[in-house]
């Protein structure tokens, strides 16, 4: 069976509407544009999960074990295991934020 293309995994983009959506990504300038316009997109059950998924990725790349990241952050190994899916094979979206944020 051949691996799945980093396009077929983003082909999700082409059947919504999120084009417009990636767009608006793209334009925000600030850290209080991002904040705001966050806020207004996600409820705060969504920004706290995108929070925690974010979190266990820097985690899992810098080689913290399950238990640990459990540890710390009050968590079960369900949603740890999901990010560490996209981790190691996703479309590289992770590790690419993970390494940008690094070198600030």
């Amino acid at each position: 069976m051949n691996p799945i293309t980093i396009e077929e995994k983003n082909r999700i983009w082409q059947n919504l509407h999120s084009k417009d959506l990636l767009k608006a990504f793209l334009s925000l300038h600030t850290e209080e544009e991002a904040m705001a316009f966050f806020r207004d997109l996600m409820t705060e059950k969504e920004i706290a999960e995108f929070d925690m998924r974010w979190e266990v990725a820097k985690m899992l790349d810098d080689g913290k074990t399950f238990t640990e990241i459990e540890q710390q952050l009050g968590i079960t190994a369900k949603p740890i295991t999901r990010v560490n899916k996209w981790l190691k094979d996703g479309c590289g979206g992770y590790k690419m934020m993970i390494d940008r944020v690094k070198k600030k």
